[in-house]
């Protein structure tokens, strides 16, 4: 079975050790087997609304601060990483 390798933010491998009783591998290969299937099956639709609610209000009151050039070079920059990503994924 080939490896990977997975870098995550310091703060969320501090809290992950402090359960250390979870395999944690195991909930990365279910999270990723999960999302394969959801992607083959066409099931990672999302709609504005929802993403905004799964976010919090915190998060829409930043982003309604942004202005208007700044909106598009983040979304010019995310849809860069969205190519690749897909690139890559088909790629495969």
């Amino acid at each position: 079975m080939p490896d990977i390798t997975l870098s995550i933010p310091e703060e969320l491998y501090k809290k992950m050790k402090e359960h250390r009783g979870i395999r944690w591998t195991e909930v990365m290969k279910k999270a990723i087997v999960d999302y394969v299937y959801r992607l083959e099956e066409g099931k990672l639709e999302v709609t504005t609304e929802d993403l905004l609610e799964g976010l919090g209000s915190e998060f829409e009151k930043d982003l309604s601060e942004i202005n208007f050039e700044e909106a598009v070079g983040l979304y010019e920059k995310m849809r860069e990483k969205e190519w690749r990503r897909s690139y890559t994924i088909q790629a495969v």
